[in-house]
């Protein structure tokens, strides 16, 4: 997104990637053509509910059935988090400031950032006037969540198993099995806050591009990832995640340990601008 400053400067912001962030190169192989099935890939059960690959929320379109429980309560569990950690997103944020007394909640926050390192947040609603209150004073302390990291690589490990399943059949084997287990595991929890923690999802390789791979229309396309320690393959969704087909098993649950976000902003003065651009990517 840019915005057009009152005094001619341009804003220009996005999600950029992390300091430590590499850089791997992915080898597109054939695009990934949608598949029914009569009974569901998952659980077996009839696949009576169409399933969007990946995730709608982040691009993606009809491609297969799965039955309803593992459409929509696996959905509603994981997918979520996808889109949150997809967007950048900061959840159930608090606001405070040691000039306006009580701290305020906001809605969901985008975490943006400009190319010179400055810290841009976008809410999702308007925002309560303590806040802007707080903003004014010239110090923020920011609190929230970020997105559970062991629910949105289930989401993940969902869409990469059924890639395979479109494009090799519904897959048999242990592998395949513990796959599965997980997956029903996740969807009978109690609550998304009861999703068992899954060694195949965190030991997945994840590899998000700040920039579409080029170029990719089919939002579900068979890759290889090159890897400093060898070739991995998987599947590139929506253009901009890579998740491998395979998984460095890890038992490390620190991992699946919800995430904080702590920060003290210190913010400049009040400005007015117009919104000149934006990204069909930001937009969803």
């Amino acid at each position: 997104m840019s915005i057009e400053l009152a005094e001619g400067r341009v804003l220009d912001f996005a999600i950029m990637p992390e300091p430590a962030g590499e850089s791997v190169e992915v080898t597109l192989v054939e695009e990934i053509q949608g598949r029914p099935f009569e009974s569901c890939p998952i659980c077996g059960a009839p696949a009576t509910d169409d399933e969007h690959m990946p995730p709608r929320s982040i691009g993606g379109k009809v491609m297969t059935r799965t039955c309803g429980p593992c459409n929509n309560r696996l959905g509603s569990h994981l997918e979520a988090d996808l889109a949150d950690w997809f967007d950048n997103v900061l959840t159930l944020p608090r606001f405070g400031s040691p000039g306006v007394p009580g701290d305020r909640r906001s809605g969901r926050i985008l975490w943006r950032t400009t190319p010179a390192g400055e810290v841009v947040l976008l809410l999702d609603v308007q925002s309560h006037p303590a806040i802007i209150d707080m903003l004014n004073s010239g110090q923020v302390d920011l609190a929230g969540l970020l997105p559970d990291h062991n629910r949105y690589r289930l989401a993940l490990l969902k869409h990469a198993y059924l890639a395979a399943c479109m494009r090799f059949g519904v897959l048999d084997g242990e592998a395949a099995d513990e796959v599965r287990h997980d997956l029903i595991a996740a969807r009978d929890a109690a609550s998304r806050q009861d999703v068992p923690h899954s060694r195949l999802a965190l030991g997945l390789t994840v590899l998000r591009f700040h920039e579409p791979a080029s170029p990719v229309t089919a939002p579900v396309v068979r890759a290889v990832a090159h890897e400093t320690t060898g070739p991995c393959d998987g599947v590139l969704l929506a253009g901009r995640v890579f998740v491998s087909w395979s998984s460095r098993l890890t038992d490390d649950r620190r991992a699946a340990t919800p995430r904080q976000l702590r920060a003290t902003l210190h913010v400049g003065g009040h400005v007015d601008g117009t919104v000149s651009s934006v990204d069909r990517r930001e937009s969803r």
